[in-house]
């Protein structure tokens, strides 16, 4: 299981492998930074999804983390968890989500900015892929009132392909769903 500390060095490995001055952290294990009190379901992942925003070339910085301390890896092998190095457009969030997210200080070596989305961005990212694990992670964030159904369906306009924005209102009506007993 994934906890803050095995993600912060995470990051510094990345940080020092990549040489790139600004990550974004996306994915379940932003809950991480962005909560206290959390539910075992909820960092229930031995990864961590990150993307430099300012790289040269995307695909060469995730096929650098990916080889260097991705799933199977040496690294991976040793610590037993993994760095996933991902497109800006892994996470489908809200086009305004920059807007809410912040930088993150101290996780990363001297230098180096990590900046963390909303959990509530987050969350509408998992309501879009919809997954078994999403909806698990969904579930343990409403139920423990991390997350907060009515930011999300007041995001849902704000979501990239607005053309699916009715299966995403039917998503929604399931995860606030999820508050009731």
């Amino acid at each position: 299981m994934m906890n803050r500390q095995k993600a912060m060095h995470l990051l510094r490995a990345i940080a020092t492998i990549s040489g790139e001055n600004t990550l974004v952290l996306v994915g379940s294990a932003t809950v991480l930074f962005r909560a206290k009190h959390i539910p075992a379901a909820m960092f229930n992942t031995n990864e961590i999804d990150v993307y430099a925003p300012d790289a040269a070339d995307p695909d060469m910085f995730s096929d650098l983390i990916d080889g260097t301390i991705g799933r199977g890896s040496q690294f991976d092998r040793t610590y037993n968890y993994f760095g996933d190095g991902v497109s800006p457009n892994t996470a489908s969030m809200p086009s305004d989500w920059r807007d809410r997210a912040r930088p993150e200080p101290d996780i990363a070596p001297a230098g180096v900015e990590v900046i963390v989305p909303d959990i509530n961005d987050i969350a509408l990212s998992n309501m879009a892929a919809w997954r078994d694990k999403d909806r698990d992670w969904l579930k343990a964030g409403v139920q423990s009132l991390i997350l907060d159904p009515g930011a999300m369906a007041a995001r849902l306009h704000l979501m990239p392909a607005a053309s699916h924005l009715e299966e995403l209102s039917r998503r929604m009506v399931i995860v606030a769903g999820y508050s009731s007993p």
